[in-house]
């Protein structure tokens, strides 16, 4: 049964290589319907929650993914700000907000200038070529109706933002930061100073250093980002060295990837066929016998890829890895098939018979080698990242591809291809005679008895270094960063290292406040808080009136209490007419003793007489006049007209603290939205000044610190010219103190109308929803670590638990550092879990393939080891488990098994023959362990390429794989020996065709 196909595709070996290529025409016919997805946040499936909410934040607080251009400047005494660089700056932002569409190129056209195109497709042809294959246009800079890429009126930029300045006492300007480029330095001094002197542009807009700035261009689409700093480039080109131009931010980073990845794609596929062809090469010295293995190869990534498309998936990062990875793998069953047929063939001089014997004995290991690594790419289906998903099950049906085409297409080629002449001039043996020596033959004889002589030494060393691998898994950390896809010299990661190091940071996240109850305090809450001012404000001078009005207070909350709703604007009415009816008669009382005191002489005024005047004018007996006379006996003796004036202004202070006065101020203040309440704000600005403590955060901003500057220009008071530095130290403390959240809810809510007043009227809705309900924190971190990430996160969950807030509220994060934070978690939590099960999958298919439960745990020992070392070493040297790491536990589980069935399966049909195991372990590191060592060497330098390539993942993919193959080898052919040789007993029981002895 087994050897069906293979007879077959030599009976018919023009009919099987025809299908082969019908089926890969049919595959390959699907790519021109190929679409590119470069979007990391795909890497969550679309309802995700925390994907969802992201979305809904953006919308709620118009918030865009933005590219960040930062211009430095550290030759210039003034850093950036002096006149050419600001002028410069300013041209650019007019010309980024003027783009227009044209045929074929970028059109400019500036008020006053004539129109130009850009033509920004690169200059070399073969990038041109690229382009074209992945249908990347690099003039794309406008959406399909022909708006623009680039959201203008969210630019920020020191032309297009606000200037938070005073215009007169109680009013603000109506105008930008720059509203003309200087044209002295002194112009460009003031430029600095406002700038620096507002909150939310210090060290986010403008570095604290002076020494670089900062540009955010929106974009639509984070598809646009790679377009959009390719024109800044091309934008800045003839700039003189000294404003240097630096271009960073996630969306940049990672459509930037996706570009260079599919550059990737078409140059490491290649470069890895080309280095499996010099070897096979070297192996084989035989062109026609080797392009079999590199068309099953090339057909096997025709026919995963077209059936990816075919599928309609996008090629995402994880599947442009496909090719890459199929590679090397797909030539794995036709070597070890070449390997044995070109040792044996000069055993039977036919090449049929060569074929159906090296068939026979490797059909099935083979078939359960592509089954383990079918298995352990398919476990992935298993984890919740689609990509990941796409990725795993289509590796895995390019495996069973290659398994299929090398049970058939091999077969059929060598009976079509391969010439009985040529293979003539290998010599023939008589039966059972040994293939003659290679290279490798020497080296693995040595090996195979050091295995034997030195077995404790061999299974010591193991457990040293499995006792050191467990160290290393110990000290592994789950990280990851987009930006450290590139290498340290790449332009994105050294403008990320700058910018970071001159401004707050580059990566974003956002954290909103939203109240836990839609409206707010409830009215017993609204009840305790009028109550509580009542008694602090009238309970000592008005104590009887203070406890009328609490009663009518407690009344209504009652009554409130006992109805389906709360109606609050009722609950005020009627607490507000009580409040004026007791009122008249006290500022009746304050009323008459005012008018009294107006007719009082000065001259001679003391307290004595004031008492004797007001007897005679009979207020005396009231309580007004005894409380007045108690407040000015209790403070500074005065007399005369001064005496008169504190009598006077005692009077005015009390006839304003009315019960009506703070009914209605409380009415504003328990009814405003919770982010124009005082209370609240300061709760969100005592967040803040806990933020700029963690050091994983360099600055946050918040509708606060736009109140706060406004709030201190509205009451800003120029010291007199020519004043003393007292009198200016006291306006400076003066103006200081009103660099605060104002007092109140009212006051606050008028600080806010001008806000919104102002020429750029939208920014400050990104900071706030329109009705005042939520809130949106924006922080600024130097790193887009993971790990810093989650610090950050676990840092404001404690201080949130730490620190109640005024108001229930419901905090929710988003930004694109968060959501590779909850898609590389769920990658590697996804991806530890297929792992175990595919572990207990294969081990499963091993007791199956040897039937007994001992071979099969002993066919994963160099399974379990390779993965233990290769997790320790990542520990050891502090590689983070990032995305290509995760991706690598797959491959390790299905390619580690391999060589350990081939090396098993074998050893068992030698010692059948009734052999002693050291002559079957002898005969084991001939033909067998040149099979598995050629493969070896094949997989791995198959992937060696890799390590060439501009872009640390596919470094990393290309080095662990050439590790995991050595590590796999090496256990496989030291560490079974020495275990087959103590285990004997039991792997060969009496009445079984087992060694004979030592």
């Amino acid at each position: 049964m087994k050897l069906l196909l293979t007879r077959l595709s030599l009976r018919y070996p023009r009919l099987v290589l025809l299908l082969a290529l019908l089926a890969t025409l049919a595959f390959a016919l699907q790519f021109p319907r190929v679409h590119f997805d470069n979007d990391p946040e795909n890497m969550l499936a679309a309802d995700e929650p925390v994907r969802q909410f992201h979305h809904q934040v953006k919308q709620k607080y118009a918030l865009y993914d933005f590219v960040i251009v930062g211009i430095v400047n550290e030759s210039h005494p003034a850093g950036v700000f002096n006149v050419d660089t600001l002028g410069r700056i300013d041209r650019l932002t007019r010309q980024l907000l003027h783009l227009q569409p044209a045929a074929g190129a970028v059109g400019l056209h500036l008020p006053g200038e004539p129109e130009v195109r850009l033509d920004l497709a690169p200059q070399s042809g073969w990038q041109r070529l690229l382009n074209r294959a992945f249908n990347h246009d690099p003039n794309r800079l406008f959406t399909a109706d022909g708006t623009s890429a680039l959201v203008a009126h969210e630019l920020i930029a020191p032309s297009v933002v606000d200037n938070i300045k005073q215009a007169e006492l109680g009013s603000l300007r109506l105008e930008y930061l720059m509203e003309q480029p200087p044209h002295t330095e002194a112009q460009a001094r003031v430029i600095r100073d406002d700038a620096m002197g507002n909150p939310l542009y210090a060290g986010t807009l403008v570095s604290e250093d002076e020494r670089a700035l900062c540009l955010y261009l929106p974009i639509v689409d984070k598809t646009f980002s790679h377009n959009v700093a390719n024109l800044v480039r091309h934008l800045t080109a003839d700039w003189p060295a000294q404003d240097r131009v630096l271009i960073t931010g996630l969306p940049v980073a990672e459509d930037t990837f996706g570009v260079e990845m599919l550059i990737q794609m078409a140059t490491s596929a290649p470069l890895a066929g080309l280095a499996i062809f010099a070897l096979l090469w070297l192996f084989f010295r035989s062109l026609a016998l080797i392009v079999a293995p590199m068309v099953v190869a090339l057909l096997s990534v025709i026919c995963a890829m077209g059936l990816l498309i075919g599928l309609g998936y996008d090629v995402h990062i994880m599947s442009s890895m496909i090719a890459i990875f199929l590679m090397p793998i797909a030539v794995a069953d036709s070597v070890h098939i070449l390997s044995e047929f070109y040792d044996v063939y000069p055993r039977f001089g036919d090449k049929k018979r060569a074929v159906e014997h090296v068939i026979g004995h490797l059909f099935a290991p083979m078939l359960y080698t592509s089954l383990t690594t079918i298995a352990g790419f398919a476990s992935l289906a298993f984890t919740p990242i689609p990509p990941v998903q796409v990725f795993g099950l289509h590796v895995a049906f390019g495996v069973a591809v290659a398994w299929l085409l090398s049970m058939t297409l091999i077969p059929a080629y060598i009976a079509l291809a391969v010439s009985e002449e040529r293979l003539a001039s290998r010599q023939l043996l008589p039966a059972g005679a040994a293939a003659p020596a290679t290279l490798l033959t020497g080296p693995l004889v040595a090996l195979g008895r050091l295995t034997q002589r030195r077995g404790g030494a061999i299974g010591m060393l193991t457990l040293i270094l499995l006792v050191l691998a467990g160290y290393g898994i110990s000290r592994i950390s789950v990280n990851d960063n987009p930006v450290k896809w590139f290498s340290p010299q790449h332009e994105i990661r050294q403008a990320d290292a700058i910018l970071n190091h001159h401004f707050g940071g580059t990566y974003t996240a956002y954290l909103t406040f939203a109240p836990l109850k839609p409206e707010g305090c409830g009215c017993d809450e609204k009840a305790q808080r009028i109550a509580a001012a009542l008694q602090q404000r009238f309970g000592a001078s008005r104590p009887a009136e203070t406890a009328v009005l609490l009663e009518t207070l407690q009344r209504l909350s009652a009554e409130q209490r006992r109805l389906a709703g709360c109606d609050v604007n009722r609950c005020f009415f009627e607490l507000l007419q009580q409040a004026e009816q007791l009122d008249r008669g006290f500022l009746a009382g304050w009323a008459a003793l005012a008018d009294a005191l107006q007719y009082l002489d000065p001259v001679g005024l003391d307290g004595e007489r004031l008492r004797q005047e007001l007897a005679a004018a009979g207020v005396l007996a009231g309580s007004e006049a005894r409380q007045l006379l108690t407040e000015l006996a209790a403070g500074p003796p005065v007399t005369g007209e001064a005496l008169l004036d504190t009598a006077l202004a005692l009077c005015e202070r009390h006839s304003q603290a009315s019960f009506a006065a703070l009914v209605l101020e409380q009415q504003a203040e328990t009814t405003a939205p919770p982010f124009k309440r005082p209370e609240m704000l300061r709760y969100l600005e005592g967040l803040q000044q806990y933020l700029q403590q963690v050091p994983q955060v360099g600055k946050s901003s918040s509708v606060v610190d736009a109140l706060k500057k406004a709030a201190y220009e509205l009451s800003y008071r120029e010291p007199p010219v020519g004043g003393s530095a007292a009198e200016i130290e006291l306006y400076r403390q003066r103006n200081a103190a009103h660099f605060a959240v104002p007092a109140t809810a009212a006051a606050t809510a008028q600080v806010f109308v001008q806000l919104e007043g102002m020429k750029k009227k939208d920014s400050l809705f990104h900071l706030v929803t329109r009705d005042y309900r939520e809130a949106n924190l924006w922080l600024q971190l130097k790193s887009g670590d993971n790990r810093d990430m989650e610090q950050v996160v676990a840092a404001v969950e404690g201080y949130l638990r730490q620190n109640t807030p005024p108001q229930e509220l419901v905090t929710g994060w988003a930004g694109l550092t968060y959501i590779n934070v909850v898609w590389q978690d769920k990658m590697v939590r996804g991806m530890l879990s297929s792992l175990g099960g595919s572990f207990v999958v294969v081990l499963v298919m091993m007791m199956l393939l040897f039937r007994s439960p001992l071979w099969g745990a002993l066919a994963m020992i160099p399974l379990s080891v390779t993965i233990a070392l290769i997790y320790g070493i990542i520990g050891l040297v502090g590689k983070d488990y990032d995305m290509p790491v995760a991706v690598l536990s797959s491959l390790t589980l299905g390619l580690s098994v391999d060589f350990a069935i081939h090396f098993l399966q074998r050893a068992r049909e030698l010692c059948r023959t009734g052999q002693d195991w050291p002559a079957s372990c002898a005969a084991m590191f001939r033909e067998p362990a040149r099979a598995i060592s050629r493969n070896a060497i094949t997989v791995a330098v198959g992937f060696t390429p890799l390590l060439l390539a501009p872009l640390v993942p596919y470094k990393t993919v290309g080095f662990f794989l050439a590790t995991i193959m050595t590590v796999s080898w090496l256990a496989t052919l030291l560490l079974l020996p020495v275990l087959v040789r103590l285990l004997r007993r039991w792997l060969f029981p009496p009445g079984a065709a087992e060694p004979k002895g030592e």
